[in-house]
């Protein structure tokens, strides 16, 4: 009997309230409505819908079931509405940012408002609220009010009862797409909470911003830079760093399934490198070689305090352009965001973080700044773009449309006793992952063909991840740090410097180590600087071959 006085009491509390209740349904869609569209979670636009609905419809009964206990005097329900407004700001805020700029109240979002002065907020908020007028003016944004209008109607027309077992239905509802939402996904769950976001991606940002400053602290101007001079025999030079792909799942170096149809249409035009090895199983431990003077058998001091690839190359009279998919900080990222941070242009179209789940970005995001890069009117440009690529989770790297392979393809072709169905789905999902940055290369490719001035591309991963080649294990070893690495050159490049091209064929079977990027690059722009070195530099005639360090020993396949 008291259980049942219980539950009617709750019930005529929320439909007295059932105006309230309506509103903060709402605002909680609006808070919600970022997290099922990320590509972290990969959820059909029909699920979408039907999962934000139940769970707002949750969120707004836990949040007035919370209010209760403030409703009983005039003044607490004066503190009742401040909260709501403020929720509502942050709803509001949230769905806005969403719909115009694809991120809602993220890391990157705290981030930029963090960085962004009073005069660039001014300058700012006239195009926001041209933005906002003419969204008023949209036919969605009516026919939303008609929906709010309807739905004012009808809670005000449902008997009580009704409205209560409804609201209790999907109230459970819910609740359980929550929780399958928990189980599924292990990121976005805190982030249902607005003011868990805040505070959690606030506390982020203060942390980074403290790290991001202590690197820059180790930072160094280059050392004879007197010395650093260039023919310029590239005009555009693009370097397409990758994160995570294995040269074995590239079916330009033979693997039996297609991931690379893009770059095989080039293929007569491309130098493909056979035995290319990354320095280490990390992308941290890669980056700091790639970016930087310190080779692969260095065994003390970060990349930091080498002499660093993109102050080089701004001293040879290049502009320099870092455009990334990568964070600046994160559990993906290293110190590659302040050794690059001189370039000319720096621009991150993903996430800050890479924590960020909220955030992610498929690769092709780099398109658009890419072709501005190559647009810029000054003589000679060296565009990074640094791709998120292969990183985990595989199936976020790629959207629907590319989802070309499926697990029955993984086990057709490939005949392991130990490739169930998940390990096959998840093995498909890399495939895929690898596919999808073939045909990002295919257009970086495309785009320089068609410059008349000497362009050329340049494409390797930082190292690899093994999915279950050659048992029932998923990660990395001292295998995956083998990675592709091709190197394209226009018409324009190749007529002008046969001799280069000539050698590149020669060279293309000789074991290298990415680590040794810079002195290669030096070579193919006509680069001179006192610190190369012809013994690792590839294209030289005084290139030495020699074992190959991976995370500061001798790597494993190299030993005699």
């Amino acid at each position: 009997m008291t259980l049942n006085l219980l539950i009617k009491n709750y019930s005529g509390y929320l439909y007295r309230h059932r105006y309230i209740l309506l509103l903060l349904c709402t605002l909680s869609f609006l808070s919600l409505i970022d997290i099922p569209a990320s590509p972290t979670f990969k959820i059909a636009r029909s699920i979408q819908i039907v999962y934000l609905l139940l769970v707002s419809i949750f969120k707004g009964v836990f949040l007035l079931t919370i209010l209760a206990p403030l409703f009983k005097t005039r003044c607490s329900r004066v503190f009742i509405w401040i909260i709501i407004c403020f929720y509502a700001i942050l709803s509001v805020t949230n769905a806005v940012a969403f719909h115009y700029y694809s991120m809602g109240i993220t890391r990157k979002l705290i981030l930029i408002f963090a960085q962004t002065n009073k005069t660039e907020a001014l300058g700012f908020l006239p195009g926001l609220m041209q933005n906002i007028f003419q969204l008023l003016k949209n036919l969605g944004f009516f026919i939303c009010l008609l929906i709010m209008g309807g739905l004012i109607y009808a809670v005000r027309s449902v008997p009580e009862k009704l409205f209560s077992g409804i609201t209790l239905v999907l109230v459970v509802a819910g609740l359980f797409s929550f929780v399958a939402f928990g189980l599924l996904f292990s990121s976005g769950r805190s982030a249902h909470l607005l003011t868990i976001r805040i505070i959690k991606y606030g506390k982020e940002v203060q942390s980074a911003n403290k790290e991001y400053e202590e690197l820059l602290r180790h930072s160094k101007p280059l050392p004879y830079k007197d010395s650093a001079s260039s023919s310029n025999k590239a005009t555009n030079v693009v370097v397409v760093i990758g994160e995570s792909a294995h040269k074995r799942h590239h079916s330009l170096y033979g693997y039996p399934l297609l991931t690379n149809p893009n770059l095989e249409s080039f293929a007569d035009s491309l130098i493909v490198f056979t035995d290319v090895v990354g320095s280490s199983m990390t992308t941290a431990g890669n980056m700091e070689r790639i970016l930087s003077f310190k080779e692969d058998d260095a065994t003390c001091g970060d990349g930091l305090k080498f002499p660093l690839l993109v102050d080089l190359f701004n001293e040879m009279g290049y502009k320099t352009f870092w455009l990334s998919n990568q964070e600046r900080t994160g559990t993906v990222s290293n110190t590659s965001g302040v050794m690059a941070m001189n370039a000319n242009v720096i621009k991150y179209v993903g996430a800050e973080n890479s924590e960020d789940a909220l955030c992610v970005r498929y690769d092709r995001a780099l398109l658009p700044p890419m072709c501005e890069a190559f647009n810029d009117s000054v003589a000679n440009k060296l565009i990074f773009l640094h791709l998120l690529g292969s990183h985990v989770e595989y199936k976020a790297r790629y959207p629907e449309e590319f989802e070309h392979f499926s697990g029955k393809d993984e086990q057709d072709k490939f005949k392991y006793s130990w490739l169930d169905d998940d390990k096959a789905k998840r093995r498909a999902e890399y495939d895929n992952s690898i596919r999808y940055t073939d045909y990002l290369l295919g257009e970086v490719i495309l785009t320089a063909s068609r410059c008349e001035e000497p362009s050329i591309v340049i494409y390797f991963s930082d190292h690899g991840e093994e999915v279950y080649d050659y048992g029932p294990y998923s990660g990395r070893n001292e295998n995956t740090v083998q990675v592709p690495f091709i190197v394209y050159a226009n018409k324009s490049y190749s007529s002008a410097n046969p001799e280069i091209m000539k050698r590149l064929a020669e060279v293309k079977d000789k074991p290298m180590s990415t680590a040794n990027f810079v002195h290669l690059l030096i070579s193919l722009t006509g680069g001179e600087y006192k610190l190369y070195e012809k013994r690792l530099d590839i294209l030289s005639e005084g290139y030495i071959v020699r074992p190959r360090y991976v995370d500061e020993k001798i790597w494993i396949y190299d030993q005699e």
